[in-house]
């Protein structure tokens, strides 16, 4: 198993444990001197205090999560990790449902990576906050507000790329989701100069409602612009489709827009409500960056994607 596929699989078992609330099962996976800072839960440190904290979340009612966006970087013995989560957490006619932000750490130690640091951050909110007691200072469907205090994530000081530069996925498939998430956690956090790493000086396409744009200049100085208007909002979503190149320098791909809403059908499928149509390169430097990008609106399901239009 790779070391991404480690990261990866300690995450979704983070998931697991934090859902059915088993302190003991999230123990396993931290160090013994871990930190846990978050604004809704305040600071928490060591193994015990933190796996108790966490198991107390959910243990009240039926709560689903979904983890996406997730991006992990390593360099020797640390590594770092990104992730969006939605939680919904229903009771009777009650709903809440939220939108968050994970930054992880991990140790290698005696064989076997640890989570050392989880920085957690709610970045909207909408239903019944009653169903989460122990959650404080939780912001509203807007997003963040003068009221909510100081953000535990900052994307410049905090996130895996501010903290693990250089690293880049040896696969082009991988590289592609990660310039994805990349640009995701860009403009979702306003951190413009990661958003400027992901794009082509050539960039060009569609970019609603904004219109058709063309050059970094204008994308990205457009995106910045847009993004200020509504900073509560959190771009879900995964990769359905890619096309490599034979030589392996260019690439086109399909990322579906996942709506915490409503993320299934009635028959259980996944459903989307968007997609970007995105086109790649691989440049001088050794990095992927994006040359084209198109964002087309329209629900579809996983049995019937949309067909290249680039």
């Amino acid at each position: 198993m790779s070391t991404q596929e480690q990261l990866e699989n300690l995450i979704t078992q983070f998931k697991d444990s934090w859902l059915r609330s088993d302190k003991h099962s999230l123990a396993k996976l931290f160090s013994s001197d871990i930190d846990f800072k978050s604004q809704h839960h305040g600071s928490v440190n060591r193994q015990k205090h933190v796996s108790t904290t966490l198991s107390e979340d959910f243990k009240n009612y039926a709560t689903n999560a979904e983890f996406t966006n997730t991006f992990t970087a390593h360099q020797k013995d640390f590594a770092a990790a990104s992730s969006y989560a939605y939680v919904d957490v229903n009771h009777g006619q009650k709903r809440f449902l939220c939108g968050c932000t994970f930054i992880f750490h991990f140790i290698y130690e005696n064989q076997q990576w640890l989570i050392n640091h989880i920085k957690f951050q709610v970045n909207w909110n909408k239903g019944q906050q009653s169903l989460l007691p122990n959650w404080n200072m939780l912001p509203g469907v807007q997003g963040w507000q003068l009221v909510d205090g100081e953000p535990t994530i900052v994307s410049e000081l905090h996130s895996p790329w501010a903290l693990i530069r250089k690293f880049k996925a040896s696969e082009p498939k991988q590289a592609l989701i990660d310039l994805y998430n990349k640009y995701a956690f860009a403009v979702d956090n306003c951190d413009i100069n990661l958003l400027i790493d992901c794009y082509s000086q050539d960039i060009h396409g569609s970019f609603p409602p904004l219109g058709d744009l063309s050059g970094r200049e204008s994308v990205i100085g457009s995106l910045k612009n847009f993004r200020l208007l509504a900073p509560f909002w959190q771009h879900f979503a995964e990769l359905v489709k890619m096309e490599i190149s034979q030589d392996k320098k260019t690439a086109r791909f399909i990322i579906a827009r996942i709506i915490p809403e409503k993320p299934v059908n009635d028959s259980n499928q996944k459903i989307y409500a968007a997609h970007y149509q995105l086109a790649a390169r691989l440049e001088s430097d050794n990095c992927w960056r994006l040359y084209e990008s198109h964002y087309i609106s329209g629900w579809f399901d996983e049995q019937n994607l949309p067909e290249f239009i680039i």
